[in-house]
């Protein structure tokens, strides 16, 4: 359900949200229907209840469901299209606004827990309509609610207007009133408690996908400057406990600018994508980290790695770009990666970036489309 909701939200359209709302409300207005029909033709019921604010209530209800049901056949042929739909909107907030509204007003603003089904529909229909469709909503909504405080405190009508003497026994509700207000109670936490849970979750996927922009390039999908650093810097610790080797590689792809100018951005923005995936198909995951720098700048980072073994990765990683074909402008074209590779025993990030930058260097020097590497920061090439 969960999920559905959350698709609903993210996708829907503004003819499936009104959609969404009939589908929600519709329900709980015919059980109360079916309930407050039941108590009319009830003798012992009738007697505690005032049937003349029942009877107009009943009328309001089938009123905002045969609205809300004729809104919702016009606009389903309309489910899949992006067309804003105000007055529909509009209409079914206000029908579904009034009609909870009303039912809370005639059992008793404060005394039931139908306020509290209230406050849980119009929270949750932020949710699903534009902010000024329900301003109009809870202005119309709280101008009722204290238009009849109002009315009550000059003694004008009485404060239940459903509830007669007889509701009530030695000052307690008598036991169909207590399962009527039972049943709105746990309506009201039902609704409020699914708000709570959904807010909060989205709250959460929200807090993961920040974390997930911060740490991935965009286009690529790679992690980022800042969390390569932060995985170098914490396996140069756990490095410093386990002694064993690492490796790092520095790539950029030989003469990119051309491809740029030549074909344009898009073309050079799908050699990125390429590029971003043949390293990701090159390392073990998750144990090793992919990284786009910036512009066409890459590293890696491979833990627990010798440099015959990193080598050979990068190898694989060159000649697997190097055999890609791409295609613009009815042209065919390849690029190729340059790689400085370093295996390092222990120095610090700056000087093993420094020297996997310089054997980047000497890769381009001889020709580009090559790997360059070296052991450690002192050994040989």
């Amino acid at each position: 359900m969960r999920e559905l909701f959350e698709r609903l939200l993210v996708s829907a359209t503004p003819a499936s949200r009104v959609l969404l709302a009939v589908w929600a409300s519709t329900p709980f207005f015919v059980i109360v229907l079916l309930a407050h029909g039941w108590a009319l033709s009830s003798d012992e019921v009738r007697a505690g209840l005032n049937a003349g604010p029942m009877w107009a209530l009943q009328a309001l209800l089938l009123a905002c469901v045969a609205l809300n049901l004729t809104l919702a056949w016009r606009l389903w042929p309309r489910r899949g299209r992006r067309e804003r739909v105000p007055r529909s909107a509009m209409l079914v907030c206000l029908s579904i606004g009034v009609g909870y509204t009303a039912l809370t007003i005639l059992s008793g603003t404060f005394t039931t827990c139908a306020s509290v089904i209230l406050v849980g529909v119009l929270a949750i229909g932020l949710l699903i309509f534009p902010m000024s469709t329900m301003f109009v909503a809870y202005l119309v909504c709280t101008g009722l609610i204290v238009g009849h405080d109002v009315g009550v405190l000059l003694g004008l009508w009485a404060y239940a207007p459903a509830l007669g003497p007889q509701a009530f026994v030695s000052d307690q509700p008598t036991w169909w009133l207590a399962a009527w207000r039972e049943y709105v109670f746990y309506a009201g936490y039902v609704v409020l408690l699914y708000l709570l849970l959904l807010l909060f979750s989205r709250l959460d996927d929200m807090h993961a996908s920040l974390i997930q922009l911060s740490h991935t390039d965009e286009l690529t999908g790679l992690a980022n400057r800042r969390r390569f650093m932060q995985a170098v810097q914490a396996e140069l610790v756990r490095q410093g406990r386990s002694g064993q080797p690492m490796c790092v590689a520095l790539l950029d792809a030989d003469h990119f600018k051309r491809v740029n100018d030549r074909f344009g951005h898009h073309a050079g923005d799908e050699v990125l994508r390429t590029l971003g995936a043949v390293m990701l198909g090159s390392v073990r995951t998750p144990t090793d980290v992919a990284a786009r720098l910036g512009g066409e700048e890459f590293a890696l980072l491979l833990p627990d790695t010798r440099l015959e073994d990193a080598r050979r990765v990068c190898e694989r990683l060159r000649s697997t770009l190097a055999a890609q074909r791409f295609r613009a402008e009815g042209q065919n074209y390849r690029v190729t990666v340059s790689i400085g590779l370093v295996e390092s025993r222990g120095q610090d990030a700056d000087a093993i970036l420094a020297a996997a930058d310089r054997q980047l260097y000497q890769a381009k020097t001889e020709g580009r489309n090559r790997v360059c590497c070296m052991v450690s920061m002192w050994g040989g090439a």
